[in-house]
């Protein structure tokens, strides 16, 4: 068995949690952990894997609501180039959002990222 958190390993989560970090960043696979640590969050390292999935469901949530808001943008004339330019940004955003939380959580880190915080605690 490997050794895990923070005493020898240095590390507030698991060995056996990293595929939960990596999908907690990973869209609509943030529910996995979502539901998987949600009844087991007396244990710190569960509880770790759980912030962060709070956190990536956040993320998940904000992007496709601006996602459907900028599809229905798209059909409005005139406006579309500037709607789909305003897209691209977000999708380019929302993907370093994605790696920086993938390297906050597995550098040991909680990172409330500014906006997404504020929903992520509505699922606590």
């Amino acid at each position: 068995m490997s050794e895990t958190g923070s005493v020898g390993g240095g590390k507030p989560y698991a060995d056996d949690d990293k595929i939960f970090l990596f999908l907690a960043y990973f869209g609509i696979f943030s529910l996995i952990p979502f539901f998987m640590y949600r009844d087991k969050r007396s244990d710190p390292q569960k509880e770790y894997v759980y912030w962060h999935s709070r956190q990536g469901l956040g993320l998940t949530i904000v992007a496709v609501i601006v996602w459907i808001c900028g599809m229905v943008g798209m059909f409005i004339p005139f406006l579309n180039i500037l709607v789909g330019l305003i897209l691209c940004v977000w999708w380019i955003l929302v993907l370093v959002m994605m790696i920086m939380g993938w390297v906050k959580a597995f550098g040991g880190q909680k990172w409330e990222m500014p906006g997404i915080s504020k929903i992520a605690q509505m699922f606590n």
